[in-house]
């Protein structure tokens, strides 16, 4: 839609610095761009929040972390933040390293991967969240969405992990700065169901473990081609992810069986 609050963002230049180029995506908060700096004559990715959104101080103060998150995470595997201003208009705007391919999750709805590539991304989402962790941040929402593939020339994929935007600080106000007091606060749910660990999930106090909780969980559905936990209602499938364990890799069909022991002792247990 050419009338749309973020196909009238194109061509404009914020702060004489970055020139928008396309819209990426849009979403019901905010939209991401491609936008050039035109000093360094380099593309970047440039996510914007609402002026409606802006106004409202969670919502502004979500996008605000997201900032402060990703700006202090410098690390291969995660897209870095590097600007952050507000709009004359209201709103705001995140600048963050440019990554040109598709999510982990439009891979993952073609079909399983193999073990061997679902390993091999792994290790790269693991290596990012340690550098999130030693940083004091959780990242609280990953997922399949949140990670992009860039291909390389041997066809195997670079890993990014994105969207910090709901990410909490450690050392943010009333939040313990060594890791052993809670990052969050009794009765806070936020994130995304089937990827939420059970405590994140119930509203309980939550460390980093969240995170490694959400990438195994990742890792699963890599190579079993399907999502773990389903139910009709998010009740159901709450208390499947409660009451249940995760079901076996090698009962998930020919293309893990085929693997062997291998992948089942690298992923699945």
């Amino acid at each position: 839609d050419k009338n749309s609050p973020a196909a009238r963002f194109i061509g404009r230049v914020l702060d004489d610095r970055y020139r928008i180029v396309e819209l990426l995506g849009e979403g019901g908060m905010g939209a991401v761009f491609v936008a050039e700096h035109l000093k360094l004559r380099k593309q970047v990715a440039l996510k914007t929040i609402r002026t409606e959104f802006a106004a409202h101080s969670q919502a502004e103060e979500r996008f605000r972390r997201e900032a402060l998150a990703t700006a202090q995470l410098e690390h291969p595997h995660i897209a870095s933040a590097t600007d952050y201003n507000v709009l004359p208009e209201g709103g705001a705007y995140l600048v963050t390293q440019l990554v040109r391919g598709e999510s982990l999750a439009k891979l993952m709805a073609r079909g399983p991967l193999a073990w061997e590539r679902t390993c091999d991304l792994g290790a790269q989402i693991a290596d990012a969240l340690a550098t999130c962790h030693a940083a004091g941040v959780i990242h609280r929402d990953l997922k399949p969405d949140n990670i992009l593939l860039e291909q390389r020339d041997d066809g195997s994929f670079h890993a990014r992990v994105v969207d910090f935007g709901i990410a909490r600080l450690a050392e943010e106000p009333g939040d313990g700065v060594d890791g052993t007091q809670p990052l969050t606060r009794m009765g806070s749910i936020i994130g995304t169901p089937g990827y939420m660990a059970p405590e994140q999930a119930v509203g309980q106090a939550i460390d980093h473990r969240v995170d490694l909780y959400a990438l195994g969980v990742i890792l699963w559905e890599a190579c079993a081609g399907r999502r773990l936990w389903q139910g009709d209602t998010l009740t159901e499938l709450f208390a499947k992810q409660l009451t249940g364990a995760a079901p076996p890799l090698r009962d998930e069909g020919e293309q893990v069986v085929v693997v062997e022991g291998e992948a089942v002792g690298a992923v699945g247990r």
